[in-house]
Formats: structure tokens, sequence, C-alpha cells
């Protein structure tokens, strides 16, 4: 894997289900649109600003709404 200074699984939802970053940058959360589609972009504009590179290894779907669980429920069936 490259070296970077954070890394991503983007979700299906446009979210994502972990980040994690090398560093401390509170700019990085602050006026994100939380609960939407535009979550990962936003962040990763964000990466982009601070001139950090991101690795995104694979995208993933996560269980953050009732829907969710469903498909969860069937996953594991």
């Amino acid at each position: 894997m490259v070296a970077a200074e954070a890394v991503c699984l983007p979700a299906e939802d446009g979210g994502y289900a972990l980040i994690g970053v090398n560093r401390s940058e509170a700019s990085l959360f602050s006026s994100i649109d939380w609960g939407t589609e535009r979550v990962m972009a936003q962040t990763h504009q964000r990466i982009e600003a601070l001139g950090w590179r991101l690795a995104c290894p694979a995208t993933v779907w996560d269980v953050d709404r009732p829907e969710d669980v469903i498909r969860l429920t069937h996953h594991w069936a």
C-alpha cells in the first residue's frame, strides 16, 4: 500500500465506514454534511486541501439506516 496520511474505507452510500489519520487536524471533520451522501466527497476535498495523501483500499457497505439492518440480516442468512 502507498504511504498516506489518511486511509479510508468509503461506504456505498457516500459516507465512510472507517477513517484513520496519522496526525490531528480538527478542520478535517468540521462543517461536514453528516448523514448525507456527500460525506466522503467533502472529507476527500478536505484531505486534498491539507495536502495529504489518501488511500482507499476498498469500498464497503455500512449499517447506519434501517434498510441496512435488513441487508445485514440477509447477508448473515
